[in-house]
């Protein structure tokens, strides 16, 4: 028998100025989906703006959660911009958007906090089905390729149902009754 509340359909989402990275997971061990969208300006524009993109997915798949990393650095204009279309578009389907720390992320991942290679490649050893998408290991003159975001939704989507895990076993026990003399 399964534990019906991890069972919940979070969609983990790797945000970029120009592109996202997504995972839909069904509970902490299955992935049902995974991808890259991308909504480029200029001559290769894609014709589809991001918003239809994020609708497509939270229609497909009724999500119970988005989960996004927070990032430590300022916010650019075309992040925020992207970051509040999301949580707009999840607000008005009555999905909660819930934000997870760098440091949660690296928690979960202990040791590999300094190597997002590493991260991912024990990401592909868990989901066998990412293990195709993994990139080679990047060279320090080479910009990162764009299937990380993939990866990164990823760790994103575990630590959070690591950290809901956690929290769950924290939760304060009542008090124990008094015997009556």
């Amino acid at each position: 028998m399964t534990d019906q509340s991890n069972e919940k359909r979070v969609i983990a989402l790797d945000v970029h100025p120009r592109s996202f990275g997504f995972v839909v997971f069904e509970g902490p061990n299955d992935m049902l989906d995974w991808g890259i969208r991308s909504f480029r300006p200029g001559v290769n524009a894609v014709k589809v703006p991001a918003a239809k993109k994020l609708l497509a997915l939270l229609d497909e798949f009724r999500p119970s959660a988005v989960v996004i990393r927070e990032r430590l650095t300022s916010r650019t204009a075309k992040r925020t911009k992207m970051l509040s279309t999301i949580e707009r578009q999840a607000r008005s389907r009555r999905i909660p958007v819930r934000f997870i720390s760098r440091r949660d992320v690296n928690r979960t991942f202990v040791g590999f906090d300094s190597n997002k290679y590493e991260v991912a490649s024990a990401l592909a050893r868990q989901f066998p089905d990412l293990a195709s998408r993994l990139p080679p290991k990047r060279k320090c003159w080479q910009s990162e390729d764009y299937r990380m975001g993939i990866f990164d939704a990823a760790a994103v989507g575990v630590a959070y149902f690591v950290r809901r895990k956690s929290v769950k076993h924290q939760e304060p026990t009542p008090p124990a009754a008094s015997p009556l003399y």
